[in-house]
């Protein structure tokens, strides 16, 4: 079998039909995603959009730095505040009535802070404070007074 120079041609010719048919679909293609990219921008202002979101990031950048050192200011103040508190309910008095009395210890991350303890009774009622610094008391703690310290201690919420 012989192919004729005239079959060739026209096999060649339709070849080239058929890539000149693809490549104008490609540019048609590319044309519509440039102007889909581009809409309502000129392509000078794209730089300028780069050079803007440039300096946001840096914005961005310099705003987490200072988020990150307040932060860490924040974690340090944070010690100082009442994290842990115990109450222990308890009756004082031999001649009656309920547990109405209590010893309420509220401590810092130091274990400084204070201890009330509120002593009622049918008659009066009394309050005292007992100023606590790194756990140790002032004062002499009564027992209800350390068993409120002690639990405080168990519920911390900051290991």
């Amino acid at each position: 079998m012989t192919f004729s120079l005239s079959v060739i041609t026209l096999f060649i010719g339709a070849l080239g039909l058929v890539l000149a048919g693809f490549s104008l679909w490609q540019i048609r293609s590319l044309n519509r995603l440039r102007q889909t990219f581009f809409a309502g921008t000129k392509a000078l202002d794209l730089e300028s959009v780069i050079q803007g979101l440039k300096q946001e990031l840096k914005d961005s950048q310099q705003h987490q730095r200072i988020l990150e050192q307040a932060l860490t200011e924040l974690k340090k103040n944070l010690t100082f505040s009442v994290q842990k508190v115990g109450l222990v309910r308890f009756n004082p008095f031999k001649d009656g009535g309920g547990n109405f009395s209590f010893a309420l210890a509220l401590l810092d991350w130091h274990n400084t802070g204070v201890v009330i303890t509120s002593m009622y009774g049918r008659e009066q009622n009394r309050i005292y404070t007992k100023k606590i610094d790194q756990g140790k008391s002032e004062g002499q703690l009564t027992a209800e007074e350390q068993e409120a310290m002690l639990t405080a201690n168990k519920k911390s919420s900051i290991k």
